[in-house]
C-alpha cells in the first residue's frame, strides 16, 4: 500500500479482496499538490543614482518572474533583471516563483545632488569683498572664470574684487548622485577708473548729413553716464547709457571744439573723465593694393584688386591703362574693391586708387602691373653624347630645363627619327636616338600668355670610347692552379663596358667588367692579356700586354723517414732540427707588411728569402735566433713563400698580402 505522488492531481487509492463473496473493494481519494518552486537569494547593487540601472540575479529556480513593490522609485524588467531607479526613495525587488514562492532585496535610490541658487551683491568696487552663496546641497567649491578681476575663496563664497570688469562666480558639487553639477552667478567689479570710447574718429563723411553716428563707452560696473558734446553736434539717442547716436551739422568742420566728453558713474563714484577728439580731414592715403601684378595670365580676362577700407572714405577713385574695364565689385558700396578687365593689348603700367569723402581726396597708392614676355630658357641638361641612347640597345636619354613660375608651355625640337618622345609641352623631355644617329641639336622654346621665348639649344653628338688605362696584374692563387687578376684604373670614359681578351689562359670571372680573373695552367705560359672599351657607338684601341709565365716548380717528394736507431739514442738529422725550429708569421694574410719571429734552440744565425709562387727571388736578409722583425711593406698583393734556414733546419711559410 506504499503510494508515491508522481505529478500534481487527484486519484483514488483502492483496496480489493477476493473470496465468497467478492471481490469486494474500498477507497480512498488522493491529491497531489504540485512542488513549491526555489526563489533563491536576491543580489544586486544598492544604492543606486536616479536614471541609473542594474541587473538583479536571483540564486533560484529561473524562469521567475521580477517586480518592484515601488514602481514610482524603480521599474524592473520582468524578465532580465534590469532595474532603472527613478526616483529618491526605497522599493523591493521580488523576485517570483511556482508556488509561488518569492525573495527579495530592498533597494534605496538616492536623490541627484543639487548646485542650488547662487546669490550674491554686484557690482562691488574693487578692493571690496562680497560673499556670495547657494541654497543647493552643501560641500561644494567656489570658483571664478576670470580671477583677474575677482577672486573667490573655494570653500566660504567669498569673492575680493581686485580690478574692474566682469566675472561669473560659480558653485560646483563634484561628489554624489547625477554631479558635477554647477550653478552661477554674474559679478561685475567698478573700477572707477577714466573709461574707454569707441566711434569714428573722421567725421568728414557725415558732416552735413543726417546720417548718425555711434558713440560707446566702457566702463566696468557703470550705472549711468553723463556724455557733453561739442557745438554742431546733437544728440539723437542714449543719453545717460554707455552709447550714444548723433549727427554733425556743417559748422563742424570749421569748429575749433571736436572733443566728446564723457564720465561713469558707480558705487564706487564718478570716473575721472574721458576725452574723446574727433577729426574732419581729408581720407588717408589707402592702404596696399592687392591682387596679380603679372599681366600675362590675364590678357583678354579680368582680375580683381582691392585695399582696405580707409576710415572716413565715401568713395574710392580707381585708374589704370586705357583700353582697361574697371567695376566696382565686393561689399558694400564704397569700391574698396574692383574688378578690372585687361585687353591683350595692355602693356606694363600701374592701376592706382585714391580715397574720397566730402572733405576731399586722398593721396594716390599704386601697384604696377607687368607684362613679362617669356625670357630664353634657362641651360638645358642632359647628355651630350648620344652614345648610350642609340636604338636599339640605347636606354632613354632625358633633357630638363629649370621651369619658370608663369610659363604654361615648353615646345621642344628633337632630331629627326627620334623614338618615343614623351614630356613634350612640360620642361623636361625623354626619347631615344634613332639607329645611326651622328650629331644634331636639342632645343626649347617657352610660352606664356604674353608670347613666345627665344630659342635654348644643346648639340648632341657621338663619342667613342677612349683606350683602357694602365693593365694592373695581381696573383691571386700561386702554383699549381694559379689564378692572375688584371684590372683597369676604371671604365674608360664613354664606355659602357670592357671587352677582355686572353692566349695561354682562361677568363674565369669578370669579362665586361674593368676587372678580371684567369686562370693559367702548370706549364709555361707565353700569352697575352688585351682590353678593348666598347659603347653603343663602337670600340677603342686596345690596350695588350704580354704574359710570360715559367712552369711550376715540381714539389720534391718528403724526404725519408730517418734512421732508427737502437736503443733509447735520439733522432738526429736536419728533419728533428726542423721540428725544433718554429717559425711564426703574422698577420697571415696582411694589407701591410708582417712580423716575423723564428724561436729555436740554434745559435746560429737565420737566413730568410723571400720567393714568389714561381720560385722567383725577391729578397734575402739575415736574423738572429728569437729576433722579431718587421718585413713585406714593400711587396705588391699576391701570394709568396718564405724561407726560413738554420744550419741544417729549413721551414717554407706560404703568406698572402692583399
Amino acid at each position: 500500500g506504499l503510494v508515491t505522488a508522481l505529478s500534481a492531481g487527484s486519484t483514488n487509492i483502492t483496496y480489493t479482496v477476493t473470496g465468497c463473496g467478492g471481490p469486494q473493494s474500498a477507497f480512498q481519494a488522493l491529491t497531489v499538490n504540485a512542488n513549491i518552486g526555489n526563489p533563491g537569494t536576491v543580489t544586486g547593487t544598492s544604492p543606486l543614482c536616479v536614471g541609473a540601472t542594474a541587473t538583479y540575479t536571483s540564486t533560484g529556480d529561473a524562469g521567475g518572474t521580477w517586480s518592484s513593490t515601488n514602481p514610482a522609485v524603480a521599474s524592473v524588467n520582468p524578465t532580465s533583471g534590469l532595474v532603472t531607479a527613478l526616483s529618491a526613495g526605497t522599493t523591493n525587488i521580488t523576485y517570483t516563483v511556482a508556488g509561488p514562492a518569492s525573495s527579495f532585496q530592498t533597494l534605496t535610490v538616492s536623490p541627484n545632488v543639487n548646485a542650488g541658487t547662487v546669490t550674491g551683491t554686484s557690482p562691488i568696487c574693487v578692493s571690496t569683498s562680497t560673499t556670495f552663496s547657494s541654497n543647493g546641497d552643501a560641500g561644494g567649491t567656489w570658483s571664478s572664470s576670470n580671477p583677474a578681476v575677482a577672486t573667490v575663496n573655494p570653500t566660504t563664497g567669498l569673492v575680493t574684487a581686485v580690478s574692474g570688469g566682469t566675472a561669473t562666480i560659480t558653485y560646483t558639487i563634484s561628489s554624489g548622485c547625477g554631479s558635477p553639477v554647477s550653478a552661477s552667478a554674474p559679478i561685475s567689479v567698478a573700477s572707477g577708473a577714466a573709461l574707454t570710447v569707441s566711434g569714428a574718429v573722421n567725421v568728414c563723411p557725415f558732416v552735413g548729413t543726417p546720417t548718425t553716428v555711434t558713440y560707446t563707452a566702457t566702463s566696468a560696473g557703470a550705472t549711468g553716464y553723463n556724455w557733453v558734446l561739442p557745438p554742431n553736434v546733437t544728440l539723437v539717442s542714449g543719453a545717460g547709457t554707455s552709447t550714444i547716436t548723433v549727427t554733425f551739422a556743417a559748422g563742424f568742420t570749421a569748429q575749433a571744439n571736436k572733443q566728446i566728453k564723457v564720465t561713469a558713474s558707480s558705487i564706487c563714484g564718478t570716473s575721472a573723465q574721458t576725452i574723446y577728439y574727433l577729426l574732419a580731414q581729408f581720407p588717408s592715403t589707402p592702404g596696399a593694393i592687392t591682387g596679380p601684378t603679372d599681366a600675362c595670365p590675364l590678357l583678354g580676362t579680368s582680375a580683381t584688386y582691392s585695399i582696405a577700407p580707409v576710415v572716413g572714405a565715401s568713395s574710392y577713385i580707381w585708374t589704370a591703362q586705357a583700353g582697361t574695364t574697371i567695376v566696382p565689385a565686393g561689399p558694400g558700396t564704397l569700391g574698396n574693391t574692383v574688378t578690372i578687365t585687361f585687353p591683350t593689348s595692355f602693356t606694363t603700367s600701374a592701376v592706382t586708387v585714391q580715397a574720397v569723402n566730402t572733405c576731399g581726396t586722398s593721396g594716390t597708392r599704386s601697384l604696377t602691373i607687368v607684362r613679362n614676355n617669356p625670357s630664353v630658357p634657362s641651360l638645358i641638361s642632359g647628355p651630350t653624347n648620344a652614345c648610350a641612347h642609340i636604338a636599339p640597345g640605347g636606354t632613354p636619354a632625358t633633357y630638363t630645363v629649370p621651369a619658370v613660375a608663369g610659363i604654361t608651355t615648353y615646345t621642344w625640337t628633337v632630331p629627326a627619327g627620334a623614338i618615343g618622345l614623351t614630356g613634350q609641352g612640360t620642361n623636361t623631355i625623354s626619347f631615344t636616338y634613332p639607329s645611326g644617329y651622328t650629331s644634331g641639336t636639342v632645343s626649347v622654346i617657352a610660352t606664356n600668355g604674353c608670347g613666345t621665348s627665344g630659342s635654348r639649344s644643346l648639340t648632341i653628338g657621338v663619342l667613342q670610347p677612349a683606350t683602357p688605362g694602365v693593365i694592373d696584374v695581381a696573383i691571386t692563387t700561386p702554383c699549381p692552379n694559379r689564378v692572375y687578376t688584371y684590372s683597369l684604373p676604371g671604365l674608360p670614359v664613354n664606355a659602357t663596358s670592357i671587352l677582355w681578351a686572353v692566349t695561354g689562359g682562361t677568363i674565369l670571372t669578370g669579362n665586361g667588367t674593368s676587372s678580371i680573373t684567369v686562370s693559367y695552367p702548370s706549364t709555361a705560359v707565353n700569352g697575352s692579356v688585351s682590353a678593348q672599351a666598347v659603347s653603343n657607338c663602337g670600340v677603342s684601341t686596345i690596350r695588350t700586354i704580354p704574359v710570360r709565365l715559367a712552369a711550376c716548380a715540381v714539389v720534391p717528394p718528403p724526404p725519408p723517414p730517418p734512421f732508427a736507431a737502437t736503443g733509447n739514442e735520439p733522432v738526429k738529422g736536419a728533419t728533428a732540427a726542423a721540428d725544433a725550429m718554429k717559425v711564426n708569421v703574422y698577420p697571415n694574410p696582411t694589407t701591410t707588411d708582417f712580423k716575423l719571429q723564428v724561436i729555436t734552440a740554434g745559435k746560429e744565425e737565420i737566413s730568410v728569402r723571400v720567393l714568389d709562387m714561381t720560385g722567383r727571388f725577391y729578397k734575402q736578409l739575415t736574423i738572429m735566433p728569437n729576433q722579431t722583425i718587421n718585413m713585406g711593406a714593400e711587396l705588391k698583393a699576391g701570394a709568396y713563400m718564405i724561407e726560413v734556414k738554420q744550419a741544417a733546419a729549413m721551414k717554407v711559410i706560404r703568406v698572402m698580402k692583399f
